[in-house]
């Protein structure tokens, strides 16, 4: 993730922690991305360096006073005088995981070799709240046809690999060190 994303991100989160609005400054920007992602006209009007950014800041004005709190709209205007709105999903997504780190929410992916039951998601999800003492946790699944069987829980830089696959690999590790 660019440096600029996180700086941009670590400035918004700043200012929605100390307004107690952590929450709704994410659905905000929320809207905001969204409509930038999935509205290809939008896109390439802020992305359009033919345009005026006071014709940008003017049309976003249009579109959101009153709907968005003044601090999103602002951030968002600041970022297009910075020429940085095409940053923006990328601010969006470390916004949510620094909310998340805030409100003390774990998010883990967990890889297995074909789709879990919600029954199995919903124990492994109870283990790592324990585990890390989270007060929510937010799972992943991604089906990797290349394990054997087993899972691999990611949490953050951490990884537990409970694969067949990867006791094999640890298994071959032992028996060529020795």
């Amino acid at each position: 993730m660019p440096l600029v994303e996180k700086r941009y991100a670590e400035a918004l989160i700043g200012i929605s922690e100390k307004n107690g609005e952590i929450d709704a400054y994410q659905e905000d920007l929320q809207e905001i991305t969204s409509l930038f992602n999935q509205d290809e006209e939008f896109r390439f009007f802020l992305l359009n360096p033919e345009i005026a950014v006071s014709s940008k800041k003017a049309v976003v004005e249009k579109l959101w006073e009153g709907a968005i709190r003044k601090e999103v709209l602002n951030f968002l205007k600041l970022i297009l005088d910075k020429d940085r709105v095409k940053y923006l999903p990328g601010i969006l997504e470390e916004y949510i995981r620094l909310a998340d780190k805030r409100k003390n929410i774990l998010s883990i992916t967990i890889f297995s070799a074909a789709p879990l039951e919600p029954m199995q998601i919903e124990k492994i999800k109870a283990k790592y709240k324990q585990l890390y003492n989270a007060s929510d946790v937010k799972v992943e699944t991604k089906v990797d046809e290349t394990l054997v069987g087993g899972i691999r829980v990611q949490a953050g830089d951490k990884v537990v690999d409970g694969t067949i696959k990867g006791r094999l690999a640890s298994l071959k590790d032992i028996l060529v060190k020795s």
